[in-house]
């Protein structure tokens, strides 16, 4: 059962994948018999980078006791619909009047496949998956899981699916199934007629809508359990840089993700450090004005806990320079709680 579930979110280019890589390689030294896993939900991909291993799709060993994957959600999302895509395709293929129309059958065809759900829909159904402990490649099953979300708009639409999967699902893969059903009701008597028997018999076509039936339920019970979890023991983190754009952005995140996942904290990042200031005029000026957002950002969110990062000298790649800037973010904390659960709720 998962323990902890961190989502880190903000506007692009604020530094998350860093703020995320650094945090789980602090949890993982912190917790050496605690399972952590590291996944990247952001399109431009870029953990292979800082870890400097390659990682992709498949769940990567970075040390002892930390994993990490790069999904390819188009995969997951075949694997997961496959086969209510070829019971959905063998229903449709079964009423007289696919045999009125050939090129519905073709329409059938390229409609109940993977390619036709949008990425947020794939990216939620490998996040349910995870969630789910129905990863049994490699029998893992994670104590703590740490996200790498994309921007506001689709960080909100990967929370957004899981709590309404069910509806999600039946858009984007049976919205034919009414269609058909609407022209079945005006052609029934010229389609029988024609076509007397079909393809199937009457008790293959009830079998496979109660088997269909009882995919959806399963679904939408998942989807009920996955957004409780994630309501339960799911800790958002909001990724930003002291100037406005990043400060609007996660103003707006907070209130669009309010109903989906509780907000712990807020991780102020790529700060000028001040005796950097003292030497140079442009560090001084942008300091300044970095100081001023600071300011907004602690006002806005008085009632989270706030971290603060200064820019480092040399960029953290790999599991050393992620310590270091694990470091600077957390300075000297070595109860990994302030981390993981900094008000102390109960779960």
């Amino acid at each position: 059962m998962i323990e902890y579930l961190l989502v880190f979110g903000g506007k692009g280019g604020v530094g998350k994948s860093s703020i995320s890589s650094a945090t789980a390689v602090k949890v993982s030294d912190l917790l050496p018999n605690k399972k952590i896993l590291l996944i990247s939900f952001d399109i431009a991909h870029n953990l292979t980078d800082l870890f400097g291993i390659k990682i992709g799709n498949n769940i990567t060993p970075i040390k002892d006791n930390l994993w990490a994957i790069e999904p390819d959600p188009h995969i997951y999302a075949e694997k997961y619909t496959k086969e209510f895509a070829e019971k959905s395709r063998k229903l449709m293929k079964m009423t007289p009047i696919v045999n009125l129309i050939p090129k519905l059958e073709e329409y059938i065809d390229n409609t109940f496949n993977a390619d036709s759900i949008p990425i947020a829909l794939k990216n939620a159904i490998f996040f349910q998956q995870i969630l789910d402990a129905e990863d049994t490649t490699q029998n893992l099953q994670f104590d703590i899981i740490i996200c790498d979300f994309p921007p506001t708009a689709n960080m909100v639409a990967l929370f957004e699916i899981p709590e309404d999967h069910v509806k999600g699902i039946m858009k984007y893969s049976l919205r034919i199934i009414s269609e058909i059903r609407k022209a079945m009701q005006k052609f029934t008597k010229a389609a029988k007629f024609l076509f007397p028997f079909g393809r199937g018999s009457t008790e293959e076509r009830k079998g496979l809508v109660e088997e269909l039936l009882e995919m959806l339920n399963e679904i939408e019970e998942r989807g009920e359990r996955i957004a409780d979890l994630i309501k339960n023991y799911g800790s958002l983190r909001l990724v930003s840089i002291a100037e406005k754009p990043s400060y609007e952005e996660i103003k707006r995140a907070y209130e669009l993700t309010q109903k989906y996942i509780n907000t712990d904290g807020i991780h102020i990042n790529m700060l000028i450090p001040e005796d950097a200031a003292d030497h140079c005029n442009f560090c001084k000026n942008k300091r300044q004005k970095q100081q001023k957002y600071i300011k907004q950002i602690e006002q806005e969110f008085k009632n989270l806990k706030i971290w603060k990062s200064n820019s480092l000298g040399i960029e953290p790649i790999g599991i050393d320079g992620l310590r270091t800037l694990a470091d600077e973010i957390y300075s000297s904390i070595n109860d990994v709680n302030e981390i993981l659960n900094p008000f102390k709720k109960e779960k």
